[in-house]
């Protein structure tokens, strides 16, 4: 459902990834690595999300935590539809 809302692929996997499970948090290599897709594609789509402040960013050394903004307006929304995105087929 996302995917037709959202036409970022990235973007997608970055909202299911982080408002799946509120305590969920990464670093931009790591999340790169998963995807499959190149660290400037993810830096791109993260900081469109930390910009619309869906996303929260905390510096720890050398790496850029980030982690869904579990105070933003629409957070129980969005967490919701991935929810129901990701529900298995019974």
């Amino acid at each position: 459902m996302l995917d037709i809302l959202i036409t970022s692929k990235t973007r997608v996997k970055l909202l299911v990834k982080f408002f799946k499970d509120p305590n969920t948090t990464s670093y931009l290599r790591e999340l790169a690595e998963e995807f499959n897709e190149s660290t400037n594609a993810i830096r791109v789509e993260l900081n469109r999300l930390v910009q619309a402040n869906l996303l929260t960013s905390k510096s720890e050394g050398f790496y850029k935590i980030y982690q869904a903004n579990t105070n933003h307006e629409y957070y129980n929304n969005l967490h919701e539809i991935v929810l129901k995105m990701t529900k298995p087929v019974e």
